[in-house]
């Protein structure tokens, strides 16, 4: 099919690559990330992605990227968890490389704005018009969607919670998967011993939730959204730390009323890319160059 775009989420650990087009992405790949590569060998591996994905009828690229960037010129400031990749002029590298129109976003932005269009979070079918985005993984971030709009800040920091200070730390450091790693486990490893009925990693469990219900009330003073969608892989374990997450938030009077939500929506970051990149580069023009 025409006019697809090919878009990449690219993760701390993992990349997920497909096709996309209009609310529509086709099969999915996923690929190991080199996070600990130097700036050249991790940038070589996204050029790469690309290269696998890509048909010739495509029309451009939309990737999301798990650190500081900025979206107007596509460039990548910081990714915390890829260390040595940093200031890197990702858009252009790949626009010279594979001549399309190339959209460069924080990777919470895309899933945030997927969850915005294309999930259902509101009533009889209504689109909720202020959603917070919440990836729970590696690290922690979010996206903030104000009045239908991808809200990103001055300079693209909106919604980077996760670097907040909290406890003499960050809220990343309590509220992701650095939780476990700080305590030199893995929370991979700890969600099996949990669902085995393992006391000790069920009470780590309670208290990652205890954590994400405090971080969760300051994102709830800071914007107000009608709904938090929280994505990522920790979320898998939704069910071992939801239950203290709720009670640990609603003690605010401020958030007993909000809504919170595990996404439902499959690739929704690549679907948020897509339609950012759309929404951008205004694709039926695009494609109206293509023919």
């Amino acid at each position: 099919m025409s006019g697809m775009i090919v878009c990449i989420d690219l993760g701390g650990t993992k990349a997920l690559c497909g096709l996309a087009k209009q609310g529509r992405v086709g099969q999915v790949k996923r690929y190991p990330v080199p996070a600990s590569g130097t700036k050249q060998e991790v940038t070589s591996y996204v050029i790469e992605l690309v290269r696998m994905t890509i048909t010739a009828d495509c029309i451009g690229v939309a990737i999301g990227i798990p650190g500081v960037v900025n979206s107007d010129t596509g460039e990548v400031f910081e990714v915390t968890n890829i260390p040595a990749w940093r200031d890197v002029l990702l858009a252009e590298e790949l626009s010279r490389r594979f001549h399309v129109p190339v959209l460069v976003h924080n990777d919470v932005n895309c899933f945030t704005f997927g969850e915005y269009r294309f999930g259902n979070h509101g009533s009889d079918f209504i689109p909720c018009k202020n959603i917070l985005g919440v990836c729970l993984g590696t690290g922690l971030g979010a996206g903030v969607v104000i009045d239908e709009k991808l809200y990103t800040g001055r300079y693209g920091l909106a919604g980077e919670f996760g670097s907040a200070p909290y406890l003499g730390k960050t809220i990343e450091d309590y509220c992701s998967g650095q939780f476990f790693n700080q305590l030199g486990t893995d929370g991979a490893f700890q969600y099996q011993l949990a669902k085995a009925g393992n006391a000790e990693s069920l009470q780590l469990f309670e208290q990652l939730g205890a954590h994400l219900g405090i971080a969760f009330a300051h994102m709830q003073l800071a914007y107000d959204p009608d709904v938090i969608v929280l994505g990522g892989s920790v979320t898998q374990a939704y069910d071992l730390f939801g239950e203290h997450m709720l009670s640990s938030f609603t003690q605010y009077e401020q958030c007993k009323q909000l809504n919170i939500r595990v996404s439902q929506l499959p690739h929704a970051a690549l679907l948020g890319a897509c339609a950012l990149f759309e929404q951008k580069y205004k694709v039926a023009s695009l494609e109206m160059d293509c023919i």
